[in-house]
C-alpha cells in the first residue's frame, strides 16, 4: 500500500509485518482510514521499534484527509493530459542526443563500409592521431598532410588545407565546386549539412 508517495512498508516496516497478509492483499489505504480503523488490523505486539514505527505512522496519518472524489490520471508526457503510444514511445528518448545528419549516411545508395566511415568520422570516432595520443599510443605530432595542426579527423575531411582542395578537385569535375569546405567549416557534420542544403549554380 502507498500513502503519500511513500511505502508504508518503507515508513513502517515492524508494522506492516504485525498485519496478516490477507488483511495486506485486501485492505486499501481509505478503508484503513475510515474512522481510524487501521489499528486493529494489527496482531499480536509490537517491539519497541514496532512501537516507534506505529507512532511515527499515527503523527503521518492524522493530517490526512480523505477525499470522495475520483482520482484523475493526467498523462505528463501529453499536453492535452492524455495517454497515447505515440507519446509512450517519444519519452522513451527524452534526454537522448539526437544525431541530426543519420538521413545524410543511412539513407543514401552508397555501400555499407563507406556509411560506416562517414558515421565513425561525424562521431569522431576514427584511428587519428588525437585518439592514438589518449591512449598513449605512438602518434604525429601535427596532421602528415599539412603538418602545420594537431591530426583529428574533422581536421583531415574539412579544416586542413589539402583537404580543402581535395574536396576542390573533386567537386569541380561533378560541376559542385562551390560546395567544397570554407575557412568556416571546421567540422565534417557542419560542412555535409551545409553543403547538401546549397543548390548548385
Amino acid at each position: 500500500m502507498w500513502l503519500m508517495e511513500n511505502c508504508i512498508a518503507d515508513l513502517a516496516p515492524e508494522v506492516v509485518a504485525a498485519v496478516p497478509q490477507k488483511i495486506r492483499s485486501t485492505r486499501t489505504v481509505a478503508e484503513a482510514l475510515m474512522n481510524n480503523s487501521w489499528p486493529t488490523d494489527i496482531q499480536g505486539g509490537l517491539s519497541m521499534i514496532g512501537q516507534y514505527d506505529y507512532f511515527m505512522l499515527s503523527d503521518v496519518i492524522q493530517d490526512i484527509a480523505l477525499s470522495l472524489d475520483e482520482d484523475q490520471h493526467t498523462w505528463k508526457f501529453e499536453a492535452s493530459g492524455t495517454f497515447t503510444s505515440r507519446s509512450a514511445y517519444r519519452a522513451f528518448f527524452n534526454g537522448s542526443t539526437t544525431f541530426e545528419p543519420w538521413c545524410l549516411i543511412w539513407k543514401t545508395w552508397t555501400p555499407g563500409k563507406c556509411e560506416f566511415f562517414l558515421w565513425l568520422a561525424i562521431r569522431n570516432m576514427c584511428w587519428t592521431a588525437d585518439h592514438l595520443q589518449k591512449r598513449g599510443l605512438k602518434h604525429p605530432e601535427k596532421c602528415v598532410l599539412c603538418d602545420q595542426e594537431e591530426e583529428t579527423a574533422q581536421h583531415i575531411l574539412t579544416s586542413c588545407v589539402f583537404a580543402r582542395k581535395f574536396w576542390h578537385e573533386i567537386l569541380a569535375l561533378l560541376g559542385l565546386a562551390d560546395r567544397a569546405p570554407g575557412l568556416d567549416d571546421n567540422t565534417f557534420a557542419k560542412w555535409w549539412r551545409k553543403a547538401s542544403k546549397r543548390t548548385p549554380k
